[in-house]
């Protein structure tokens, strides 16, 4: 009895644990994802909505916590580029400028997604 309950127990814990970490990678993703939308969809004569951005870009900052706590240092390096390529695009000047900052966050959030394979031992 008591082996079962110590065995049910880790079980628990590691499907916890692998839940959790699926939980944080989508949000952190999902967060990505709404932040680039926002700065991209910006018209050129019209100003960022600042608080619409930093909104995600909490978010994704508080999904990275999370991450710390469930993660590799492999996924963590990832995201915390990703977080860098996002304040990127929205400082960047609209136009030409901004549009590469995207692509190179849309680059960084494939390797992210990369590392969280990885990290779940998923093709």
């Amino acid at each position: 009895m008591i082996v079962t309950t110590v065995i049910g127990g880790r079980r628990e814990r590691r499907k916890w644990a692998r839940e959790s970490l699926t939980d944080a990678f989508v949000a952190f993703l999902e967060a990505s994802w709404a932040h680039s939308d926002v700065v991209r969809y910006t018209p050129d004569e019209q100003p960022l909505n600042v608080d619409t951005a930093q909104a995600f870009y909490a978010e994704m900052r508080s999904q990275l916590t999370r991450l710390r706590l469930l993660a590799s240092e492999a996924v963590l390096e990832a995201g915390e580029d990703l977080l860098r390529c996002q304040r990127a695009a929205q400082e960047a000047q609209p136009g030409p400028a901004r549009q590469e900052a995207l692509i190179t966050a849309a680059r960084s959030r494939r390797l992210v997604v990369a590392a969280a394979k990885r990290e779940m031992g998923l093709p």
